[in-house]
């Protein structure tokens, strides 16, 4: 049994992320109670960038093989784990054999920022009670729209300097009052959350990887989970991104542009196909450069 071992790189060095020098230990004891309670129980944990998946419940996709035959009656194959992705995903049926499987996360180096954004979407039996409460920052993360990212490191660690000034020079102050001056770039404490594999699917990855206008570290953060569950299993998450990913806004944009304008096929080619053989062209492409074409969104145009 290998032992797995926490990457550093993303966590430590890094100009946007300032980790305090003094964690390195607990991360240290992170990674051997990782290796103690979920390696040696079977579990093999995946990381991508600052995020880690401790493990799945449905593990092979025995779990969702066996509740998608209890839920089409397929009782004299109950083992088939490509059921719920070729008979259930591909039809538009129900997602029930995967609303009760879950993905567990561990989070390192990630801001209260993005914290707020994943809370959203948990099952929330993991959450930190109030964002901190007891605990203390673990330093701070520069957004990814700072220009530049050196004069927000000043001005983050000087308010936490000051932060902690306070703490010594009042210390009938309590933390949980100091906190209320932190700034939102402060780093979290390792967290961990649950999602369902549906949520995961419908809402997270589909708000914040595969639809635009997330905001720069949430979207970071959310592809590493897709990463990193999808090196679980490729063929499960690259199956279910195929139905739910980046290209289905463009579809329904598309479909809905058609039943409402009505274009003809004189329309759609006479801007860009003008001089192409009508019976050649890519009707798939021919849609999604016209019908099927986003506008530009506030932050494309900010750009």
């Amino acid at each position: 049994m290998s032992r797995f071992n926490i990457d550093r790189n993303p966590i430590c060095w890094n100009e946007r992320i300032h980790l305090e020098p003094e964690r390195l230990n607990d991360i240290c004891n992170l990674e051997d109670f990782i290796n103690e309670n979920f390696v040696k129980q079977g579990f093999t944990p995946i990381q991508h960038g600052r995020v880690i998946v401790l493990r799945a419940t449905d593990k092979g996709r025995k779990s969702s093989a066996f509740a998608s035959a209890l839920y089409l009656g397929k009782y004299d194959d109950m083992g088939n784990t490509n059921r719920f992705l070729n008979g259930m995903v591909k039809a538009g049926h129900s997602y029930e054999p995967i609303r009760g499987e879950t993905v567990t996360f561990l989070y390192l180096g990630v801001s209260k920022t993005a914290y707020d954004h994943l809370i959203t979407y948990t099952i929330r039996n993991r959450r930190i009670a109030g964002g901190f409460r007891v605990n203390k920052p673990w330093g701070f993360v520069i957004p990814n729209e700072a220009k530049d990212p050196w004069l927000y490191h000043r001005t983050m660690e000087d308010q936490l300097a000051r932060c902690e000034l306070l703490q010594k020079e009042h210390p009938e102050e309590s933390l949980q009052a100091i906190r209320s001056l932190y700034p939102m770039g402060v780093m979290m404490p390792p967290f961990m959350l649950d999602f369902s594999e549906e949520a995961l699917v419908k809402n997270v990855f589909k708000q914040r990887i595969w639809e635009r206008g997330a905001q720069g570290e949430t979207r970071d953060i959310v592809n590493s989970m897709f990463e990193a569950v999808r090196t679980l299993d490729p063929e499960k998450w690259d199956t279910l991104k195929e139905y739910h990913g980046p290209h289905i806004e463009c579809h329904n944009r598309a479909m809905r542009k058609l039943r409402e304008q009505r274009p003809t096929l004189r329309q759609l080619v006479s801007n860009n196909n003008a001089q192409a053989d009508v019976m050649d062209l890519d009707v798939y492409e021919l849609l999604m450069d016209t019908v099927g074409k986003l506008p530009k969104t506030m932050w494309d145009k900010a750009s």
